[in-house]
């Protein structure tokens, strides 16, 4: 009997929303040799982490317009 599939709310400290996780639940799904399987989570978590760091970038501009008050706020 093969195991229920389970998307997480969060990944990464940002909740997916209902229809997100409803969408890569069908997308695993339709993945079904485990290598392929294996690349497809491996090639999301990648992408998770690129995205977190864009948006942290992104934050850090937004809050300071002086490069050197960001970064100090970063270090504390």
């Amino acid at each position: 009997m093969a195991k229920k599939l389970k998307v997480p709310k969060k990944l990464m400290g940002f909740k997916l929303s209902k229809g997100t996780r409803k969408d890569l639940k069908k997308l695993l799904k339709m993945v079904t040799e485990p290598d392929t399987r294996t690349i497809a989570v491996s090639a999301a978590g990648a992408l998770a982490a690129f995205l977190a760091e864009r948006f942290a970038e992104y934050e850090l501009d937004k809050r300071g317009k002086d490069g050197k008050q960001a970064k100090a706020q970063l270090a504390h």
